[in-house]
C-alpha cells in the first residue's frame, strides 16, 4: 500500500506543481490590476491585515480588490508549501526537486516581503518616490525568479531529465537570454507604474516639459521601453531560433512556441501604446510576457537534461 501511494503521489507531483504555477501567474496578474487601478491603498498601510481586520468590513471597491489579491497570495502560500512539503518526503536529500521547490519557498517569501514593503512604506497609488523606483524592479525581477523555480520543479518533478553533469552547449547563449528577458521585464514594469501615474492621455507637450525628477525619468522609460523590448525580443528570438534543428520534438515545439508568443508580445504592446494602455491590455501584455519566460525557462531545463528516461517517477526518487 506505501508503494502504490509513493507511485501515485510521484505522478501527481507534476500535475501539482503545473497547477502552483499556472496560480501563481494569475496572482501576478492580480497585483497588475491592483497597481492599475489603484487599489494598493485599499487595505490601508496595514499587513497582513485588512484595515485593521482579517475582514475589512463595508469594504469599498479598492479594498475588494486588493483583498482578493491577498486572498490569492494566501492561497498560493498553500500551494507552494505543499510543493516543498512533497519534495522532502518523495524525493531523497540533494535532489534536484527538493532544491527547486525550496528556491521556490525561498523566493515566495522574498515577494511576500517586496509587497509588504510597498504598502507598509505607503510606496502605492500615485507615489513615485525613489524607493517605489527600486522596489517595482526588483519585485518584477523576484517574480519571474519565483516562476522559475516553479516551473523547473514541476518539469523535474514530472520526470524530466535533471541537468547533466557535463555542461551542455548553448548555456551562455540560454543565460544571456534569460538575462535580456529579465532586463526587458524590469523596464517593463516601471514603465507599468508611469501609465499608472502619469496617464498617457496626459503627456502633451507642455506637460512633458514641468515633469522633473522620478516623474520625468518615469516618462523616459516609457519612451525607452518600447525600443528597449524590440531590441531584446530580436536577440531573444536569436537565440531561441538556434535550436529549431534539435533533435528532440518536444524541444521544436517550445521553440516555436516562444517565437509565436514574442510575436504576439510585439502585436500586444503596440495595441497598449496606441490604446493609452487599458487595464485589459495591460494584464494580457503582463500574462504574455509571464508566458515567454516560464516556456524560455522549461526550453532551457530540457537542452540541459541529462539524457535520462523521463517517465520512471519512482526511480527518480530512489
Amino acid at each position: 500500500m506505501p508503494d502504490t501511494w509513493r507511485s501515485k503521489a510521484l505522478r501527481g507531483y507534476g500535475t501539482l506543481g503545473y497547477a502552483v504555477l499556472v496560480f501563481t501567474v494569475l496572482v501576478v496578474l492580480g497585483g497588475a490590476v491592483v497597481r492599475a487601478t489603484g487599489s494598493g491603498d485599499g487595505c490601508g498601510a496595514s499587513w497582513p491585515r485588512c484595515r485593521g481586520a482579517l475582514f475589512p468590513p463595508s469594504p469599498g471597491v479598492e479594498t475588494v480588490v486588493e483583498f482578493t489579491h491577498r486572498v490569492m497570495t494566501a492561497a498560493a502560500v498553500v500551494g507552494v508549501a505543499a510543493l516543498v512539503v512533497l519534495a522532502f518526503v518523495l524525493w531523497p536529500k540533494g535532489h534536484v526537486v527538493r532544491r527547486a521547490a525550496v528556491s521556490a519557498g525561498v523566493f515566495f517569501v522574498v515577494e511576500s516581503l517586496l509587497g509588504a514593503s510597498l504598502v507598509l512604506f505607503g510606496w502605492v497609488d500615485q507615489d513615485i518616490s525613489i524607493g517605489r523606483l527600486i522596489v517595482v524592479p526588483l519585485h518584477l525581477t523576484n517574480t519571474f525568479l519565483l516562476l522559475a523555480a516553479l516551473a523547473v520543479t514541476a518539469w523535474w518533478g514530472s520526470g524530466r531529465p535533471p541537468p547533466g553533469s557535463e555542461r551542455a552547449p548553448g548555456r551562455g547563449r540560454l543565460a544571456s537570454g534569460a538575462l535580456t528577458i529579465v532586463v526587458i521585464g524590469a523596464a517593463g514594469a516601471l514603465n507599468a507604474l508611469a501609465d499608472t501615474v502619469v496617464p498617457a492621455d496626459s503627456l502633451t507637450a507642455s506637460a512633458k516639459a514641468e515633469l522633473t525628477g522620478t516623474a520625468r525619468f518615469l516618462v523616459d522609460v516609457r519612451i525607452a521601453h518600447p525600443l528597449i523590448a524590440i531590441v531584446g525580443g530580436v536577440v531573444v528570438a536569436w537565440i531561441v531560433f538556434g535550436f529549431a534543428s534539435h533533435p528532440d520534438a518536444r524541444t521544436r515545439r517550445m521553440v516555436l512556441w516562444i517565437g509565436g508568443l514574442l510575436l504576439t508580445q510585439m502585436f500586444v504592446g503596440m495595441t497598449n501604446i496606441v490604446l493609452l494602455t487599458p487595464l485589459e491590455i495591460q494584464v494580457l501584455h503582463l500574462a504574455i510576457a509571464d508566458a515567454i519566460w516560464i516556456f524560455y525557462v522549461l526550453l532551457a531545463a530540457s537542452l540541459v537534461g541529462s539524457g535520462a528516461a523521463a517517465d520512471r517517477l519512482v526511480e527518480a526518487a530512489t
